[in-house]
C-alpha cells in the first residue's frame, strides 16, 4: 500500500527501466500533494513524464500501467515545451525526479 512519496520514489526507481522500454519515459517526477506530504486518502498521484515520442499509445498505456501497479488514479503530465511559465514554475517548486 502505498503511504507517502518515498514509497512513490522506490517504487518509480524498481520501475525506471521497464518504464523506458516499454512506454518510452526518458524521465518521471512526482508532484503535487505527495510531493509535498500533504496528500489524504482521496489523493491522487501527480506525475510528469518526459516520452521518446509523444504518443498517445504509450501515455495512455504508462496510465494504465501506473494505476494498476499503485492501485490508485495516476494524473500524468507530459512534460512539453509549450507550457506557460507560471505553470512550469509551479510543479518545478516540488517536483521529485527519479
Amino acid at each position: 500500500m502505498i503511504k507517502n512519496k518515498e514509497d512513490i520514489i522506490q517504487i518509480l526507481k524498481d520501475e525506471k527501466k521497464l518504464l523506458n522500454d516499454q512506454f518510452g519515459v526518458l524521465s518521471i517526477g512526482l508532484f503535487g500533494s505527495y510531493a509535498k506530504g500533504a496528500q489524504n486518502s482521496e489523493s491522487d498521484i501527480d506525475l510528469m513524464v518526459e516520452l521518446k515520442e509523444p504518443r498517445y499509445e504509450f501515455l495512455a498505456g504508462l496510465q494504465i500501467y501506473l494505476e494498476q501497479k499503485f492501485e490508485k488514479k495516476i494524473e500524468l503530465i507530459r512534460k512539453r515545451k509549450n507550457f506557460s511559465d507560471s505553470f512550469v514554475k509551479s510543479i518545478e517548486k516540488n517536483i521529485i525526479y527519479v
